[in-house]
């Protein structure tokens, strides 16, 4: 039973167990002897006025006289009153076996409490360690067993007019739903404290069967309480086949106040054991938001994992990661960030079952548990959570939204090992962000291999940064009027033992995500300034050419970037206006006034700066206005338009007419054919690079270039 389908009843009869009388043994037990005092009573009365008639007068009876009418009269009326006697003792037997029926299934019920509750006493004095988990899923377990049922559900307060979802198990469960106080069935409960019996015909439009003939027609709604206080509503649903009655209503409402009691039970250990152990509670939680870290995950992903579980059902893991969190804590600082984690560790809490883990390992790294699950469960809760983090984000006076990226494994194997479930959801996170924002993925074995590859490259890439196995290649940049060279931009290349050369394009993601890009940054800028220091002072004395270097916009944000660029320039010896620092709008997204601040102590030293991929970015033009910009490169893409789209021709029109009236220096990339060549010089671009003018090139290449382009020098 969902909260919305008995909301919707159209032909089901809802019955509270204030509507049944309650019998008892006790009751019974008067009963019986008070009955059958009165008939014995009767039959003897009714033996001594057939003696008198018979037999003391001593009289003829004629055939159908009034004293034979009255003789017959009286035998019936003792042969009815025996009847009822009879069928009264049989209705008083039938009650009686269905009481001692409820009896057992009461006391099975509680029994199965009662030993979740030793077990987690126990290992309240062992290890410190919740299991409300192990509560929940006992509670649903016992009810499914013992009343024959095939769905039921927990649903506990999440404010003070709403019930959530918490914990969930078989066909008809209601993962996650929500519904308000006196709203649907389950909302009556929570308000009235009063169990119902629900029989009949429902509108299951949110039943996960699509086979009609799954769905029950038979429900049971009890209250959970303890000292009279309202912990939540348990919904049992039966088989198809299967009719609840009010013996199954009885039982379940004295199991409610058992359950009820050991679901405050857990609470208050966890409360006092937080108060009691706050080391020991420390060290497995996040400061910031109370969630379980890493280490408390693990081991119940492990308890999880030993746990028997119901046929078609795993342990299901989620990571969550959300997108572009860095750029709160760029643009409004820590704190804000700070804000953003608690209201979303909030939303985490109220978005999953509370018989689910949700832990927090850092940054913005979230998992979350769900134990007894399957694929389309944990599909679905990814969805759910997805909803409610693209609802705005309260922040500082202003409302952030947000995107994130969820990677869900399912347990292996039946001998799968708590690390391998990490690492397998680890790994479709990773997949995840490789889609794109605001994706989910769901691990498949060759995610792993994939993943594999992707760490031996690293591995590879990290040994090549350390051992000289990067080269600096050089492409020219042209004077289009008379093909002289007017500068060199710097490109890194790998050269790999076994794939040869490798273009920066194919590991440069790569190394950003291993956090190597800043020290490549490096070893480039430092080679770039001595090899162009060195041409500037032989063979371009007389007109020196700009050394170009690309840049990423997490070596600019490192806080040593300007004192490291001022001493490789020192050592090197380049003038600061022959070296042009290439960065995209990246480096300015995330963090304006600190990004502009940064450009402004780079161009304190000298340097210049140029603007690279113009024009493909949302906000190119402001760019040019607030930051101090030297030269705009246009975009490859426009370069190969420029022949036949007029929309392209009118852009790289508008960038030249801007770096006229802006005075800074134009370069078109990418110039692939001679028409684009003669398209560019007719609209007045001065400067290029391209394939048609120059490949990159090696050390040696470059000094045959510059002997072919400067013979005898």
């Amino acid at each position: 039973m969902t909260p919305s389908s008995v909301d919707r009843s159209r032909n089901g009869h809802i019955t509270s167990l204030a509507n049944f009388e309650t019998p008892n043994l006790e009751m019974i037990a008067k009963r019986r002897p008070q009955l059958w005092v009165v008939t014995l009573s009767l039959l003897v009365f009714t033996v001594a006025v057939l003696s008198l008639v018979l037999f003391w007068e001593k009289v003829t009876l004629e055939v159908w006289s009034p004293r034979v009418l009255l003789f017959l009269g009286i035998v019936l009326l003792a042969v009815l009153f025996s009847a009822h006697t009879i069928a009264k003792e049989l209705q008083l037997r039938a009650s009686t076996r269905e009481l001692m029926d409820e009896e057992v299934l009461a006391a099975a019920l509680t029994n199965s409490l009662r030993e979740a509750n030793v077990v987690i006493d126990s290992g309240n004095e062992v290890n410190l360690r919740l299991d409300l988990e192990q509560v929940l899923e006992t509670i649903l377990a016992c009810s499914l067993d013992l009343l024959d049922g095939q769905g039921s559900s927990i649903m506990m307060m999440c404010s003070e007019d709403e019930l959530r979802t918490v914990c969930s198990k078989g066909q008809s469960s209601a993962g996650g739903a929500r519904v308000n106080l006196r709203s649907g069935v389950a909302g009556q409960v929570a308000a009235t404290h009063e169990a119902v019996l629900v029989n009949g015909t429902f509108d299951w439009s949110h039943y996960r069967d699509d086979h009609e003939e799954h769905r029950p027609t038979s429900a049971l709604s009890i209250p959970l309480t303890s000292d009279g206080d309202l912990i939540g509503v348990l919904n049992v649903n039966a088989k198809p086949e299967r009719e609840y009655s009010q013996r199954d209503l009885r039982a379940m409402s004295r199991f409610g106040e058992q359950a009820g009691s050991a679901i405050a039970h857990v609470q208050a250990h966890e409360a006092q054991r937080k108060f009691a152990h706050p080391t020991d509670y420390q060290a497995l939680h996040n400061p910031l938001t109370g969630l379980p870290n890493r280490s408390l995950l693990l081991d119940r992903v492990g308890n999880a994992l030993a746990r028997r579980r119901p046929p078609g059902n795993s342990v299901v893991l989620l990571f969550l990661d959300l997108d572009d969190f860095k750029r709160v804590n760029d643009s409004l600082g820590h704190s804000a960030g700070d804000q953003v984690l608690i209201a979303l560790a909030e939303r985490l809490r109220t978005s999953v079952r509370a018989g689910d883990s949700v832990a927090h390992f850092g940054a913005d790294e979230f998992a979350i548990l769900l134990e007894a699950s399957d694929a389309d469960e944990a599909f679905m809760a990814a969805e759910r959570i997805l909803s409610d983090l693209s609802k705005p984000f309260p922040l500082e006076g202003r409302e952030v939204t947000f995107t994130a990226s969820i990677g869900i494994a399912l347990e292996p194997s039946s001998d799968g090992r708590p690390e391998e479930l990490m690492r397998n959801a680890f790994t479709a996170l990773h997949a995840a962000k490789e889609r794109g924002k605001g994706q989910v993925a769901v691990f498949e074995q060759s995610m792993h291999s994939t993943a594999l590859s992707r760490l031996d490259l690293e591995h590879e890439l990290r040994h090549a940064v350390e051992h000289d196995g990067l080269d600096v290649y050089f492409q020219p940049l042209l004077d289009l009027k008379d093909l002289t060279v007017h500068g060199f931009e710097a490109l890194v290349r790998w050269n790999h033992p076994e794939r040869g050369v490798i273009a920066d394009f194919s590991f440069v993601p790569l190394a950003e995500e291993a956090g190597l890009q800043p020290q490549i940054d490096r070893m480039v800028l430092q080679e770039t300034c001595a090899r162009v220091k060195e041409l500037n002072s032989g063979i371009f004395a007389a007109n020196p050419v700009a050394a170009h270097v690309n840049l990423s916009p997490n070596t600019i944000r490192e806080p040593d970037f300007v004192a490291n660029l001022a001493s490789d320039l020192a050592n090197s010896g380049l003038d600061p206006e022959q070296l042009v620092l290439e960065i995209t709008e990246g480096v300015m997204m995330h963090d304006v006034e600190q990004a502009a601040s940064r450009l402004r102590a780079i161009k304190s030293l000298g340097v210049r700066l140029a603007l690279d991929d113009f024009g493909t970015g949302y906000s190119s033009l402001s760019y040019l206005r607030s930051f101090p910009v030297d030269v705009v490169k246009i975009d490859k893409i426009f370069v190969d338009e420029i022949e036949h789209d007029p929309g392209a021709v009118a852009l790289v029109q508008a960038i030249l007419s801007l770096g006229l009236g802006l005075t800074f220096e134009v370069v078109a990339e990418g110039i692939e054919t001679s028409d684009q060549l003669e398209s560019l010089l007719d609209l007045g671009c001065r400067y290029g690079q391209g394939y048609l003018l120059a490949r990159p090139l090696s050390q040696p290449q470059l000094v045959e270039f510059l002997d072919h382009i400067c013979p005898g020098q």
